[in-house]
């Protein structure tokens, strides 16, 4: 007697909503690729004949979180130079559930660009400093206009060819938008939240980011991508940074300030950055000084 054999079942994971929208956009056949999820949302990459997309959805609670970065998009599109690529963006919600469509950005992020600086290749340099004003340039562009991004890091920089791009504007905020703002007690990363944010939450109270957090974001998210390491050295703190909840390490920050790390094969750009990392608010370098500063090494 033959046995019979298990018949495999395969369950399609592209989502339900935004489906149809994104694959017009971007033609049939279309390649879906997972990028991240988590906690409600999920990103994709959907690609074809006519065009590759991000796809951002989100469920149950984090739909009013899709909800809000669409009205930002809404907003900062055609206003905001680093969100240019933002006029191409759709989106769609309902009871649940929420998606919104971008353009895809196919530049190198601010991470990987700074993958031979990490090697310690030194001919690289010039590339890496142009790079790095441009971000400043980019945030400085933002800030002018009137918006905080609120969750700048290596990754959510993208260099494209003609100028520094930003990604995931879903803690974006501005004074005259008319959206709340996104309060949390960090806004982002601790590692990358400055003193003052984290002194202003300490995991008890909601935060939220302003110009001058964003600058010291804009500096942490250039030193992370150099280094490999945020900026703070925890070890002098004698913390394990990692055994510890955002909001437990955000108060343990807060109270006791960790002393900054280096970057030793760098030592030019440490010092650029350690003047905003290092100042307080009040006296803290704008986007356009540190790029400024950035381009005279």
């Amino acid at each position: 007697m033959t046995q019979a054999v298990p018949r495999l079942v395969t369950v399609d994971a592209r989502p339900a909503h935004g489906r149809a929208e994104v694959e017009a956009l971007a033609g049939l056949p279309a390649r879906w690729r997972p990028v991240v999820g988590g906690y409600g949302v999920e990103v994709w990459r959907v690609s074809g004949p006519q065009d590759a997309r991000m796809l951002k959805t989100g469920t149950g609670a984090a739909a009013a979180r899709v909800v809000r970065e669409a009205a930002v998009w809404e907003q900062i599109a055609g206003v905001v130079p680093a969100a240019s690529y933002g006029r191409g963006v759709r989106h769609g919600s309902g009871e649940g559930w929420a998606w919104l469509t971008t353009p895809w950005l196919d530049s190198p992020s601010l991470w990987d660009l700074y993958a031979p600086v990490r090697g310690r290749a030194d001919e690289v340099r010039e590339q890496a400093l142009a790079a790095a004003v441009a971000v400043c340039l980019a945030v400085a562009g933002a800030h002018r206009a009137g918006w905080v991004h609120g969750d700048l890091q290596p990754h959510h920089i993208i260099l494209a060819p003609d100028e520094a791009q930003l990604i995931d504007w879903s803690s974006a905020w501005s004074p005259t938008s008319g959206l709340p703002p996104v309060a949390t007690h960090t806004s982002g990363s601790v590692h990358q939240a400055s003193y003052e944010l984290l002194a202003r939450s300490d995991g008890l109270h909601a935060a939220v980011a302003t110009v001058a957090d964003d600058v010291w974001a804009l500096a942490a998210s250039i030193w992370m991508a150099a280094s490999g390491r945020w900026p703070r050295n925890y070890r002098c703190l004698g913390i394990d940074p990692s055994s510890f909840t955002e909001t437990e390490l955000a108060r343990v920050v807060s109270r006791h300030r960790a002393p900054l790390g280096r970057i030793g094969h760098w030592p030019e750009l440490e010092t650029a950055l350690r003047t905003v990392l290092d100042a307080p608010e009040a006296s803290r370098p704008t986007a356009a000084e540190l790029g400024r500063n950035l381009r005279a090494l």
